[in-house]
């Protein structure tokens, strides 16, 4: 029997609608949701499987630093609900899925599933396996899937005549995803509005105020602008990074001239940094020229990174062997810690790269011995640590 003959017979309903936007789409969360700062959907399309479930199609994209997506995604409402996970055919995996952890993955021939928790991607891989590489089959595409909580959502997915069996093969695969749903699962709290995947902590804001200018030393420029702001404060730090945007020199001559300012008349510089209510020596790891040059006796390390401080001493337990082992490891970017600032040197302003620092920061906070940590009024935090 084929594997979508008894959905033929009734191929769904659809409509389009007039008019959607972002503000449709807050109840998604998960990757490619929940990524960038310019997030847009258009040509939104809604009706019903040939099972019945309500569904959404609609073209989505995000910008803004240095990932992008611009595609066709499908969202299915589910009658369960499951943690995040993701599961493709193909050779590419969605961006962004490890801001929520350590994802692990488990792979037969081309289907790959991907989770943070290791018994669900287990579960979830025995149940769709089948039906996935069916769907495959019928699509004659790679398949890219993944649950968002109490939704399925489908990347790439196709359109017009061919959504008909495709959606008829995406009822298979949430009937046999509905056979593995864990008994008492607890799921955390559900988040909403314009948030971050991994980060429910974070706080956004479009503009900022410029006095963020004046607290990270930099200098008021032609028709500056601190646009995506992102703030979160725990016990001892308080992350804060924007966009500081400003008219270039050029741009302001050009403007006289032509009367109007296009985007690419714009300079900016990416700001990533988290203020502690320690003050450090002042530090640079492949940072800016201050203090003195640091050899800790490891050629390894001194090859990948430059470290400087302004107290040499206190850099020897700062960056402990196992602190140079694990920079070693995990080659993060750079950092400079003037008092109680620690600024990151990130090449563009992008929710991942913040979510990356964070993460840096945690983990080397957390590989100070404790009574170092004590002794120098560090924030106590390896909970926090993710990498």
């Amino acid at each position: 029997m084929g594997f979508f003959t008894k959905r033929r017979e009734n191929k769904g309903s659809r409509a389009i609608e007039p008019a959607a936007g972002i503000n449709d789409l807050l109840d998604l969360q998960a990757p490619p949701f929940g990524i960038g700062f310019s997030r847009q959907a258009t040509d939104m399309v809604t009706g019903v499987t040939p099972a019945g479930r309500r569904y959404r199609g609609f073209r989505y994209s995000y910008s803004g630093g240095m990932s992008r997506f611009d595609g066709r995604v499908l969202v299915v409402d589910l009658p369960f609900e499951l943690p995040d996970v993701f599961w493709t055919t193909g050779s590419r995996t969605r961006v962004g899925m490890e801001a929520a952890g350590r994802v692990g993955c488990l792979q037969y021939q081309s289907l790959r599933v991907f989770s943070v928790d290791e018994r669900l991607a287990k579960q979830v891989f025995e149940a769709v396996a089948g039906p996935t590489m069916e769907l495959a089959h019928i699509s004659h595409d790679p398949i890219d899937l993944s649950v968002d909580r109490n939704h399925l959502i489908a990347v790439d997915a196709p359109i017009d005549d061919d959504v008909a069996p495709f959606l008829a093969g995406l009822d298979q695969v949430i009937d046999a995803l509905a056979a593995a749903v864990p008994r008492r699962l607890e799921l955390p709290p559900t988040v909403s509005g314009f948030g971050f995947y991994g980060h429910s902590d974070w706080t956004y804001a479009a503009e900022g105020d410029r006095s963020l200018l004046r607290d990270f030393g930099l200098p008021q420029r032609q028709q500056g602008r601190v646009e995506d702001v992102l703030q979160c404060a725990c016990d001892g730090v308080r992350l804060v990074a924007f966009r500081y945007s400003w008219l270039s020199d050029t741009a302001v001559k050009a403007q006289m001239s032509r009367g109007m300012v296009i985007d690419h008349d714009r300079e900016q510089q990416p700001v990533c940094a988290f203020v502690l209510d320690a003050k450090l020596p002042g530090i640079s790891l492949n940072g800016d020229q201050l203090g003195e040059q640091v050899n800790l006796g490891n050629p390894r390390f001194a090859e990948a990174f430059a470290l400087r401080s302004t107290e040499p001493q206190q850099a020897y337990q700062l960056f402990n062997e196992r602190v140079q082992e694990w920079l070693l490891a995990t080659r993060p970017y750079g950092w400079t810690v003037q008092g109680n600032i620690v600024r990151f040197h990130v090449p563009t302003h992008d929710a991942l790269l913040v979510g990356e620092c964070e993460a840096t920061l945690h983990g080397w906070l957390d590989r100070i011995p404790k009574e170092i940590r004590e002794f120098m009024g560090l924030p106590d935090m390896p909970s926090l640590a993710r990498s």
